[in-house]
């Protein structure tokens, strides 16, 4: 079976495509395709995405939205709606006032924070499933997708190649990674996927997973950070206080079926302490996490085996 690869920049950061399919090249370029609409319509960062149409119409109207968005808005509203973790997607305004990432970060001043905080609650997204709208009911609310948005992509490009009979391959974007089935050149017939030291410099792995048509996501305070007065601020904000989450946590890395699961539960397990993070995330059914220290220390839930250089899946 012939392999095909591909690597491109989108959506700020590599992606990296590889199936075994002998039309591999034609399915290779439809799903550059469907990746550059989602990231054209779901980005808050061009002002004429479909996305943005929706913040430019807080606290004014309903907008009605195609149905792969609001499927992806409902989901993340839900997930939002628990206050007993981080996850927000009404957090635009905060991340609009930090800029964490771009080259016009700065340090806001409480007062600006505290402005912000007021229009960052999911509870005043409104949403109607007989007629699709969005309806953000206050004026300056944003909506922003970025914490889920790759993982729900790299669903929908798997669902894509799936249904084209593609049974090996994965798809990475920007280290979201996903795989579809086993590895044909592997003899253990798995993906052997590294998770980067949080601590370490880029590339430097800590740990191995083997995977086989599953996902692995990883959220960490290195990956987007800016500096100020020798003071470093991670991109993971808490809508509570408007600043930086304060943890002890370096990263937190989901094994999971779905990548948007993945996607959600990297961000919403990134809570005050590692004890607290491994204690939440082993209630939620469905996933496995690796919740790395800010000393390095890795600690993993209930159902997977840490040796020190591999982790693997308990079995039944």
């Amino acid at each position: 079976m012939p392999s095909y690869k591909a690597r491109f920049h989108m959506m700020g950061t590599f992606i990296d495509l590889v199936i075994h399919h002998p039309q591999g090249e034609s399915l290779l370029k439809e799903c550059y395709l469907k990746l550059q609409d989602f990231a054209q319509r779901f980005t808050v960062n061009q002002p004429d995405s479909e996305l943005m149409n929706v913040n430019h119409h807080a606290g004014i109207r309903p907008v009605r939205v195609q149905a792969d968005l609001y499927e992806l808005l409902k989901r993340a509203q839900a997930v939002s709606l628990d206050r007993a973790n981080p996850f927000n997607i009404a957090v635009g305004p905060l991340i609009k006032t930090w800029r964490i990432g771009f080259k016009e970060a700065k340090l806001p001043t409480d007062a600006e924070l505290n402005e912000k905080l007021a229009i960052v609650d999911p509870s005043r997204i409104v949403l109607d499933d007989d007629y699709q709208t969005v309806f953000l009911t206050k004026v300056g609310m944003q909506v922003d997708l970025g914490a889920i948005a790759k993982g729900y992509f790299a669903d929908r490009i798997k669902h894509y190649l799936v249904s084209q009979n593609v049974q090996s391959g994965y798809i990475n974007l920007g280290g979201n990674v996903l795989t579809l089935g086993h590895a044909v050149d592997n003899p253990a017939k798995v993906w052997q996927v590294g998770i980067q030291d949080p601590l370490g410099s880029r590339g430097q792995v800590c740990r191995v997973v083997p995977l086989r048509d599953q996902s692995m996501v990883t959220s960490g305070i290195n990956e987007r950070y800016f500096e100020h007065n020798g003071v470093r601020y991670h991109h993971l904000l808490d809508a509570n206080s408007g600043k930086p989450i304060v943890t002890d946590i370096a990263s937190v890395t989901i094994i999971s079926d779905l990548s948007v699961d993945g996607e959600i539960w990297s961000t919403a397990g990134f809570l005050s302490s590692v004890g607290e993070a491994l204690a939440y995330l082993n209630q939620q059914s469905g996933i496995e996490a690796i919740v790395i220290s800010n000393q390095g220390d890795v600690c993993v839930t209930d159902g997977l085996d840490d040796n020190g250089q591999t982790l693997r899946l308990r079995r039944p």
